[in-house]
């Protein structure tokens, strides 16, 4: 993507808690005249109805729909939307996963909002953004291999580290339970494989939390 040095961006900020995108929004607006349009909306499937309308994305990571972080970046990306992820998440593994999704860029909520608007402005011009800190965390993080888990493996994954039954998982995936055990099993593989082997539910959990499958537990 690439935008007209004098066109004033459309930005959309995906945030379920209105404080913050109130907050962005009139952050944004005061920033640049390049980024004085700029609107707030609570969903992915809000922004699908507004592709035509939005240059750039600018994503919280944990929205409270339960969604998973890297299948939004890929839902909004594969409609043709660049996104930059803001975020106070610090899981690598998770930002890993968001970055392979599709992601131009991150930016951490506790930064001035004229980093953001620097970001979005380099995003514009068709160039990722990536601080050094970050830069220097995701070099780290390719020691911390993160599977390749399929949607219906991820789903399993996420329901059963959480603590229900086999039988309750395959209620909610909608499948036989012998079909939802192969789909938790090939997690299961592809974690072994990866030097992350998950033999226990606990084990599931732990993967699933720290590869952003599961929100951190609550302090």
């Amino acid at each position: 993507m690439s935008v007209s040095p004098n066109a004033v961006l459309r930005i959309v900020v995906v945030d379920d808690h209105p404080a913050i995108a109130r907050g962005v929004m009139a952050g944004l607006a005061e920033a640049s005249v390049r980024l004085s349009q700029v609107t707030a909306l609570p969903t992915v499937a809000s922004v699908l109805e507004q592709v035509a309308d939005i240059d750039i994305v600018v994503l919280d990571l944990q929205l409270g729909d339960g969604s998973d972080p890297a299948a939004n970046v890929e839902t909004i990306v594969s409609a043709g939307l660049p996104v930059l992820m803001y975020t106070q998440e610090g899981r690598r593994s998770l930002i890993s996963r968001c970055f392979k999704a599709g992601a131009s860029g991150i930016v951490s909520k506790s930064d001035d909002v004229s980093v953001l608007a620097d970001a979005l402005l380099l995003i514009a011009d068709g160039k990722p953004f990536l601080s050094p800190e970050w830069a220097a965390a995701l070099e780290d993080a390719e020691d911390w291999p993160v599977p390749d888990l399929a949607p219906r493996e991820m789903e399993a994954l996420s329901l059963y580290a959480t603590g229900l039954p086999m039988k309750s998982v395959a209620r909610r995936m909608g499948v036989a339970e012998d079909t939802a055990k192969e789909y938790l099993d090939r997690a299961r593989q592809k974690y072994a494989r990866a030097g992350r082997p998950a033999y226990s539910k606990v084990d599931l959990y732990i993967r699933a939390v720290e590869d952003g499958y599961l929100p951190n537990p609550s302090p």
